[in-house]
């Protein structure tokens, strides 16, 4: 029983935890292969892409510069638009984002 209860608290727990970007909101956010765009503002540039063999799978990182410091808080928020954005066009390439923060 006590196995039991503990297997259903660890389940419960995973599905929860399995999408971060969940409830991330991104109204006002745009991307077009190479910027993200906040209200048509271009906030974060495509600075590199690499392509590596990770764990059986071919894998695809692709690293946004912001355009200033100013826009640190939006770091996650560029990470679901763009991963939103290329998930439609490539099913089979997994789609990391890196999001370069600025200092201030």
């Amino acid at each position: 029983m006590k196995n039991t209860i503990l297997f259903m608290l660890l389940f419960l727990f995973s599905c929860s935890t399995m999408s971060p970007l969940k409830n991330v909101d991104i109204t006002g956010l745009s991307y077009d292969g190479k910027s993200v765009f906040l209200n048509n503002e271009i906030i974060a540039t495509l600075g590199a892409i690499e392509l590596a063999y990770d764990g059986g799978e071919l894998v695809r990182e692709a690293t946004f510069i912001l355009s200033s410091a100013k826009y640190n808080e939006y770091a996650i928020k560029i990470i679901k638009c763009v991963q939103e954005n290329t998930k439609l066009k490539s099913n089979n390439i997994k789609f990391e984002v890196e999001v370069e923060l600025k200092n201030k």
